[in-house]
């Protein structure tokens, strides 16, 4: 199947899995000029935990981000344990050059179906990789390098247009940076505990 098929599958479900949640946003979204569906369901954004999931959780996350890191295992872990959530990663690389570098190498790692372990191993870096660093994660994450560098360059325009949606979005309902989630028709600029994590989806859930 090849990625446009695949994304458009994915829409789908994510539409069904977020309709109640996008009904609810929808007042908050209007007053912040935010298309609702554009935050569940652009079919570029990537998805882990279950993409066929009855709730979506969209997050906005940066590789240089330690919150980021702190956050992502207690939400996997919750999500995982749930086994219906589908977690729409929201590039939005604001800490510069290394960060867009990683998120780049990242989104187009799909092509080789290396998304999620690339992903996985950023986010676990302590600290703030550097290029070199950078280089040796995606080494290990199994990727054949001049596919990858030639995928870059073909998604750039893509990926561009993407981290600008995602950008406009995060500044339209005031994200003072990351992360931050959707989840339903709440709105979290911040750390959530696991605690807060089964919460909101619990809230969205009944909210369908």
């Amino acid at each position: 199947m090849s990625l446009a098929s695949s994304s458009f599958d994915r829409r789908l479900f994510l539409l069904g899995a977020a309709s109640a949640g996008l009904a609810a946003l929808a007042p908050r979204a209007a007053r912040a000029g935010v298309d609702p569906a554009a935050v569940f369901a652009d079919p570029d954004v990537p998805v882990l935990g279950n993409p066929q999931g009855d709730v979506a959780v969209a997050v906005w996350f940066d590789y240089q981000c330690p919150f980021c890191k702190k956050v992502e295992p207690i939400l996997k872990d919750v999500a995982k344990k749930d086994g219906k959530v589908a977690i729409l990663m929201k590039d939005w690389p604001i800490f510069g050059e290394i960060s867009t570098r990683a998120a780049r190498a990242v989104w187009s790692a799909r092509r080789q179906d290396r998304f999620a372990a690339l992903h996985d191993r950023l986010m676990a870096v302590k600290g703030r990789p550097d290029a070199a660093r950078l280089d040796a994660e995606i080494a290990s994450a199994g990727l054949d390098r001049a596919r990858l560098d030639a995928d870059i360059a073909t998604d750039t325009a893509a990926f561009d247009a993407l981290v600008a949606r995602n950008g406009a979005q995060a500044e339209a309902f005031g994200f003072p940076g990351t992360p931050a989630f959707v989840i339903g028709s709440f709105v979290f600029p911040g750390v959530l505990d696991a605690a807060g994590f089964r919460q909101a989806i619990a809230d969205a859930r009944r909210r369908r």
